[in-house]
């Protein structure tokens, strides 16, 4: 297979690859597939590259959009590579605040994510959330004329069969749970800010402190 790699590091590569090598390890929803399909359209690019596993090619982050341009017919895409069982910092969660706290029953290990993509025996849709230790938002506005578009692809057997209000329900889901997070963020802020007063408070009076005096003539 050759790849046209756009950009590369040690940690891992960029590259424009045939999208039937990649292998889903989860299914999608019919009702954000249709929303990112618009977007997709409306921009006529891709902004951001999926993350896949580089020896075996199961999506690790981009399920969606590898979807998208699949039905839409295009035939290439956008790809971070990376080593999924060489990369040890990375991790496998059920939320997306897991990337803060995790126990044994919340992970997934990265051997489960691969086998079932290489099974074909998906998971339920966003049934993991992967915490890369890179920034996965590597903007590069690849424009989909460049991804050979051909006739439409039938992706149905990659969605989960749900209805119209079972496919809202799950988007409220979805709100709430980035809801989770800011939360967390917020309380883990207030937290820090008062770690931080504290600590002000403590030296404000170390100007008249004898050892802190010592210490500035030392320097």
């Amino acid at each position: 297979m050759t790849l046209t790699i756009l950009a590369e590091n040690s940690n891992a590569k960029i590259a424009i690859m045939p999208i039937n090598k990649l292998k889903p390890h989860e299914r999608g929803s019919p009702l954000y597939l249709e929303l990112l399909k618009k977007e997709i359209i409306k921009d006529g690019m891709l902004k951001y590259p999926i993350i896949a596993d580089e020896k075996t090619h199961v999506i690790l982050d981009g399920m969606h959009r590898w979807l998208a341009l699949k039905s839409l017919g295009y035939t290439l895409i956008p790809v971070m590579l990376i080593d999924a069982f060489q990369n040890t910092r990375m991790r496998v969660g059920r939320r997306r605040i897991h990337r803060y706290i995790i126990g044994s029953e919340e992970e997934i290990t990265i051997k489960e994510v691969i086998s079932t993509g290489l099974s074909k025996r998906l998971m339920k849709p966003r049934s993991t959330r992967h915490f890369f230790p890179f920034s996965k938002v590597h903007q590069i506005n690849c424009p989909l004329h460049s991804l050979k578009k051909n006739v439409p692809q039938d992706v149905s057997r990659y969605l989960a069969k749900m209805t119209k209000e079972e496919c809202k329900s799950a988007i409220k889901d979805w709100l709430e749970e980035i809801s989770e997070e800011l939360e967390f963020l917020r309380k883990r802020k207030e937290e820090v800010q008062g770690e931080m007063a504290d600590f002000l408070n403590r030296i404000k009076n170390l100007d008249n402190d004898i050892t802190f005096q010592g210490f500035s003539k030392s320097r």
